[in-house]
């Protein structure tokens, strides 16, 4: 039936509208409860970050301005009014921030974070929320002043021209020294969600295992430029007339980063200028390059118990970088920064673009000194036997007998090239380990290890004709050197008792669980997973929506990763909160948990399970259950 509008009431000022909702624009401006506050006051104080901000401005600014209007709001009102937009998941505006100090916040709330009371004249309202949301972005960019490795003006496009000027003005140690100092800032907040954990989930494994990755983050202004032809926008500029006028970047402190091209990825040492930029070669090889920065992340796993509940899966140390540089470099810090938990360096896994593509000096051995054994996957070209010391040789991580046979040196290669099935490659890979040189002594304060053949010993794992074998050793069945595999020269692994192998010659290959065998894989997929598993969680649209730049507009690299850094702290708090709440109210989860209906009829490649029972046979029979609605 329809309705006559001259009937309605048209007398009222708003129509349907009631003042408070004209005055909101529409919002709901729910008020926090004082708990809510007094929590994310109490967790920003214990981070530290407070105090290392006022540090941080000190030794900036050592001598005291001349006077003016004093401020108004701290950085402690700042830090806990993101917390707070973080938790109901609204998006990180500084005018949202600024409307929760002026309308969403109790007296008592507004004391305890040094708030002025606001004005309740409505003549004056509008000119009272300019100065609200001013005062809210002074403080909040005086907190970024402090920590910007590059510091710019950020407010429109850039002719190319000023594009080159900026980055031949840019600073560089100042650069390194306010990346210290984010990164610094970033993981104090999250050590701060770790102690958050009953101590009895804090210490539920022995040491620190972490899965480390990073994964592409856009940034609040979208457009980028060719680093491969600046220079030439640069002189077609200065052409009068030449070339009409084309807007460049607002920020050109970003990179392209590969979005789906693996190999198209670089780790160029920090302060290298990454040229990689889209033209004809990206686009002939379909690599997708997008424009922005990269989140080095690490998660904690379980390599005593893979695939356990023991403690939350959340986010132990996290830093910022630019696309293609310092990958190595980033990954050795969060590892450093996860150290300040005060557990023990335990395994740390990582996929192809660490280990198997980093040099020794800028990943390896940095790992190596911090006290991390790596679990990781091998280049193709790096399978089999990579070199030796003293007859023994060097296989995938391990150092084996020079008599192994050939089958079981190559059992990857040939498995990789489909020439072998996965049951004789695992049945190959157990065999292998018996051919393992065994540890004579534990090593030695500079890292030297004396090894002996696998023949020797009261324990011996093998037999070989060159050895003769120890009247204490058990009367049991062993593999053995067939005669032919007998190298021709004796080198001294087959002459002496032993022979000492250094940290260096196995730094490169080593792994902390035998490569491709069970314990290997069931660990690598549980920490695989975990990390990926991270990064889909923080991203997720219905919670922290990181990877949305809409949800922090604010423009420059160090206010991306200040809101980046409140976003992974809500992830982590969420996390451990919906950890402790399973613990109490859930259910003992199965010995023999029911398998999926998503893994019992469809193969999965990426969790390596074959279907029970075909969905495309049980569609055949007539036994597949309808979409239909009946």
């Amino acid at each position: 039936m329809a309705i006559d509008i001259d009937c309605i009431d048209d007398t009222k000022k708003y129509g349907g509208f009631s003042q408070k909702e004209v005055d909101s624009r529409g919002r709901l401006d729910l008020t926090f409860e004082n708990a809510q506050v007094r929590a994310a006051s109490a967790r920003v104080k214990s981070s530290g970050v407070v105090s290392l901000l006022a540090k941080w401005h000190e030794q900036d600014h050592p001598t005291p301005g001349a006077g003016g209007r004093p401020r108004s709001i701290y950085d402690h009102a700042i830090l806990v009014g993101l917390m707070l937009l973080a938790q109901e998941h609204s998006p990180l505006f500084m005018r949202s921030l600024s409307l929760v100090f002026q309308f969403r916040l109790t007296p008592e709330s507004r004391t305890l974070l040094g708030l002025p009371t606001p004005g309740e004249e409505r003549s004056d309202m509008h000119f009272e929320r300019q100065r609200w949301e001013k005062n809210t972005n002074n403080a909040y960019h005086r907190i970024i002043a402090l920590m910007d490795p590059y510091p710019m003006k950020r407010y429109w496009s850039l002719t190319y021209t000023q594009v080159q000027e900026v980055l031949d003005a840019h600073d560089e140690r100042r650069e390194v020294q306010m990346k210290k100092r984010l990164d610094t800032f970033t993981n104090a907040f999250l050590l701060m969600t770790f102690n958050e954990q009953p101590r009895r989930i804090r210490r539920a494994s022995k040491n620190i295992d972490l899965s480390i990755d990073q994964t592409f983050i856009a940034p609040a202004t979208r457009k980028g430029y060719s680093k491969t032809t600046l220079a030439q926008r640069v002189q077609a500029e200065a052409e009068e007339g030449a070339v009409a006028p084309r807007s460049g970047p607002v920020d050109p402190f970003y990179g392209w980063y590969a979005k789906n091209d693996d190999d198209a990825r670089h780790d160029y040492a920090p302060g290298t200028r990454d040229m990689t930029s889209p033209g004809r070669q990206s686009r002939a090889n379909n690599v997708k390059l997008v424009w922005g920065m990269t989140v080095n992340t690490s998660v904690r796993v379980d390599s005593e118990q893979p695939g356990s509940t023991r403690f939350p899966k959340i986010a132990m140390a996290a830093t910022l970088s630019l696309p293609n540089i310092g990958v190595s470099e980033e990954a050795v810090s969060v590892m450093r920064f996860a150290l300040d938990t005060g557990l023990p360096p335990g395994i740390v896994s990582a996929d192809k673009q660490y280990f198997a593509n980093a040099t020794v000096e800028r990943l390896h051995q940095p790992v190596a000194d911090l006290g991390f054994t790596p679990s990781t996957e091998y280049r193709i070209d790096r399978l089999g036997v990579q070199g030796g010391k003293a007859g023994a040789e060097y296989i995938e991580g391990d150092v084996y007998c020079p008599g192994t046979p050939q089958a079981l040196k190559d059992t990857t290669k040939q498995f990789m090239a489909g020439e072998i099935g996965n049951d004789t490659f695992r049945q190959r890979i157990q065999e292998r380990t018996q051919f393992v040189l065994r540890n004579k002594e534990k090593p030695d304060a500079k890292g030297r290890t004396p090894k002996m053949c696998p023949a020797l010993g009261n324990s011996p794992t093998v037999t070989c004709p060159v050895r003769e074998i120890s009247t204490k050793a058990a009367d049991k069945p062993r593999p053995g050197v067939d005669p032919e595999d007998v190298p021709e020269f004796l080198d001294n692994i087959c002459t002496q008792h032993s022979v000492t192998f250094t940290e260096q010659d196995t730094i490169r290959q080593k792994q902390a669980l035998p490569y491709q065998s069970k314990e290997w894989d069931n660990f690598h997929t549980h920490a695989r997973q975990s990390i990926e598993s991270l990064h889909e969680g923080f991203k997720d649209p219905g919670t922290e929506q990181m990877e949305l730049s809409g949800r922090r507009r604010v423009r420059g690299f160090a206010a991306a990763q200040l809101f980046i850094t409140i976003l992974l702290v809500n992830y982590n708090l969420r996390k451990i909160a919906s950890f402790l709440w399973d613990e109490e109210h859930g259910t003992t989860a199965p010995t023999n948990p029911i398998m999926r209906r998503r893994d019992r009829i469809w193969d999965n490649p990426y969790t390596k399970t074959l279907a029970r029972e075909s969905a495309l046979e049980l569609q055949r029979l007539g036994k597949l259950i309808s979409p239909l609605r009946t």
